[in-house]
This record gives C-alpha cells, structure tokens and sequence, in this order.
C-alpha cells in the first residue's frame, strides 16, 4: 500500500529542527508536485519521507476534547491517552491537489474512527503542523493539526479504535499520560492563541 509522504529536503529546516508544534501554513510552503506515493513498508522506516498524517483534535459545543486510549494498529502508542484522530493517507485518496487530498484522507479517517462522523456537522480549521523526533514514530512523520468543533448537539460516537472515548476539559487533560502528538496538537488548538491562515 503507498502513502502521501513529502521529502524531508522539501520541509523547511526550521520545521524539522526539532520536536515541536508550529502555527505555520504548510499549503502554502508545498506545492501539488511535492506529493510523492511510497509503499507504506519503506516510508516506516526510511528518513528521506515524512508520512503526512492529518490529525484532528474535535471539540464538543462546551469546549471540551475527545479522547480515547490507544489501542489501534500502531502498537507503538498502546497505553497513551489521545486527544487526536488521525492516519495515513492512502493512494486511494488522491485527488491531484494536496489540499484535496489531505481533505478525503482526513474524511475517511474520521469516518472510520467516528461511526456517525458527519462533516456537516463539525467547523474545521487548520492550524498547524507536529514535528516530532523523540520517537522512532515522530522521525518519519508530519503531523497537519485541524481542530474540529462540533455544533450543538452533535455527539460523536467511537469506533473500535476509539472505544473509551471521553469528553475532558483542557486543565483535566493536563493530569493525563497523553502521547506527544496530542500535547503538541492541544498547544495549536488552545483558543487563547489566534492562529490564522
């Protein structure tokens, strides 16, 4: 199976300096020709790519994060709490412009993580991007952080990757083992900062 990955000589050194969560534009820094379809067993382990991995933080009506522990197929990230929802994008998601496909990649992610995931029913922004170097998982992927705001009286229901899904307010969530990713990600999705693009 190949999957959306860029060049790591094509990311800006300072997005890849270090572990970090940056309130940068990356559509606008990526051109549709920097796309590049690798089999997903090369990208794991090969530094050359980032896999780009839409992950999308959603937010109830009452301001509080949907999170869930891990126990999906990346074993790597068993017994962390998640405040993200996100994967790979697959060549099947491929629709020619990098924004339209990180868009259908992230659509089926949530469709398969969220049994009732209604894309009318969430007010999606971008807001950055994730590079992580601490883990062999962060080394060879590019995390692009949406935040997903439910309306009113939309509840999302888990799927079995997401089974024990919970709604936390922020300062709860600061008492949680939680992955990297999702520390990083709640930084670009905290209200008090403006980012806009």
């Amino acid at each position: 199976m190949k999957i959306c990955c860029v060049e790591t000589v094509k990311l800006p050194s300072s997005w890849i300096s270090g572990t970090n969560a940056l309130p940068v534009d990356f559509f606008e820094t990526l051109r549709d020709s920097d796309l590049r379809w690798v089999e997903r067993s090369e990208a794991e382990t090969n530094p050359a790519y980032r896999q780009i991995i839409p992950y999308i933080v959603m937010q109830d009506s009452q301001s509080r994060i949907l999170c869930y522990p891990r126990h999906g197929t990346e074993e790597r990230l068993h017994g962390l709490l998640s405040c993200g929802i996100g994967g790979h994008i697959d060549e099947d998601d491929n629709k020619g412009a990098f924004a339209e496909t990180v868009k259908a990649g992230m659509f089926r992610e949530l469709s398969e993580e969220i049994i009732n995931f209604n894309p009318e029913m969430v007010v999606l922004s971008y807001r950055g991007i994730i590079n992580e170097l601490d883990s062999p998982v962060g080394q060879v992927h590019l995390g692009l952080v949406y935040l997903a705001v439910c309306k009113a009286g939309y509840k999302p229901e888990p799927s079995e990757e997401t089974a024990g899904m919970t709604w936390k307010t922020r300062e709860q969530l600061q008492s949680l083992n939680m992955e990297q990713w999702s520390t990083l990600a709640l930084k670009l999705t905290d209200p008090s900062k403006n980012f806009s693009f």
